[in-house]
């Protein structure tokens, strides 16, 4: 069983030993399982998945249905055909707003968003909001308090019996913290659509059991490779799946359902699908009720040990040492840029991210950490060390 904290299964970090590696929620490394899947697949018959009727490509085929049925059920889907590969959370949240939308709002209708959320999150719906308000369709914010949690009476404010589609994220890119959908005054009647990217992978996943009818996964956050992801559309929502015929007659020849039909058109990525199932097992086999422990126990550390920093300031809520935890975390210092922070930090082999974080009009100042599974107390110290050195010079 890989060990938690430790770096053994990562050639990335291995190969390094002085780094401090604290954004996983920009990516993360890949494990050794997954390199090895990857080369065995690259290594095997290298037959176009369903592209023939001969045995290579029956059984690449077959090694593709595979994957998406061990990705199904690490999301906690009821049905394999319930998930799509896709080549990342970006392109998935597209292909539902552009493939899956329209059908939905067909009467007009309000998409509730989060203008605080990522922007990959975001565009695509704003975008169908205006191609589609000729229809009756508008685009109705809710907010996050300065904590970046998101407020209930907001969010009660901006719903209505107009409510047609939430387009919520699980844990936000940049505070760290987890949506409570049932805490949220949803309309019945609306659906759902969930960004999971940095939630899967660290906390547990059953979307059949949740409100999401709809959802993403990034792919080379859960350490899959680099280009892959999901998009998860529960079966009660297919018939809304706009599918280009002749697309998917170019394809292999088979069909799963109308989400693999209009998701997977053209030549599947069979290498990618396998490497993204090998990641899924590879974090089975440590649980994730044990990673979101060992991230909780990271980041009440951080916590702990950044708020005796003069200068720096926490940007997300407390952490609940006794829950588990995304291990996103996010500060400020005082009259410092966050590049410059950040900057000063990679002099010291810690990285972290500055910049933008892929949302709209953000704070300059901010500068996010991201621990992973391969993350121990001793990389946290490290991190405080630094923070506390960067403080000093302002």
């Amino acid at each position: 069983m890989p060990g938690l904290g430790s770096r053994q299964h990562f050639p990335a970090l291995t190969a390094e030993p002085d780094l401090v590696y604290l954004d996983a929620a920009s990516g993360t490394p890949c494990p050794e399982p997954v390199i090895a899947q990857l080369t065995a697949e690259l290594r095997g018959p290298a037959a176009n998945p369903g592209r023939g009727g001969h045995p290579w490509a029956r059984d690449a085929l077959r090694r593709f249905e595979d994957a998406r049925a061990a990705v199904a059920a690490f999301l906690g889907a009821s049905f394999p055909d319930e998930v799509a590969f896709t080549r990342g959370a970006t392109g998935a949240m597209a292909f539902l707003a552009d493939r899956w939308g329209p059908a939905a709002l067909a009467n007009g209708g309000d998409i509730l968003y989060c203008p605080d959320d990522h922007l990959s999150t975001v565009r695509p719906w704003l975008r169908l909001a205006e191609r589609m308000r000729h229809q009756g369709v508008r685009a109705v914010a809710y907010r996050r308090d300065r904590l970046g949690r998101i407020d209930p009476g907001d969010f009660a404010r901006a719903a209505s019996e107009r409510t047609a589609i939430v387009v919520a994220t699980d844990v936000h890119n940049l505070h760290g913290t987890r949506t409570e959908l049932d805490a949220l005054a949803i309309p019945p009647a609306a659906t759902v659509c969930l960004d999971c990217s940095q939630s899967a992978g660290r906390l547990p996943l059953r979307l059949a059991d949740s409100r999401a009818e709809l959802g993403v996964v990034s792919g080379h956050k859960m350490f899959g490779p680099p280009g892959t992801g999901m998009v998860y559309v529960r079966r009660d929502q297919h018939h809304r799946i706009a599918v280009d015929r002749a697309a998917a007659r170019s394809g292999p020849a088979r069909h799963v359902s109308p989400l693999t039909d209009a998701a997977e058109e053209g030549s599947l990525d069979g290498a990618g699908a396998a490497g993204l199932a090998s990641a899924t097992a590879f974090l089975d086999t440590i649980g994730l009720d044990r990673v979101g422990g060992h991230l909780a126990t990271l980041a009440t550390r951080f916590a702990d040990g950044a708020s005796r920093i003069g200068g720096v300031t926490l940007l997300g809520p407390p952490v609940d040492a006794g829950r588990p935890h995304s291990g996103i975390a996010a500060f400020a210092v005082d009259g410092q840029l966050g590049a410059d922070v950040a900057f000063a930090l990679e002099q010291r082999r810690v990285y972290v991210r500055a910049g933008d974080h892929c949302l709209n009009g953000p704070r300059e100042d901010a500068v996010r950490v991201s621990f992973h599974l391969y993350n121990d107390e001793n990389d946290v110290d490290r991190l405080l060390q630094g923070l506390a050195a960067a403080a000093e010079r302002d």
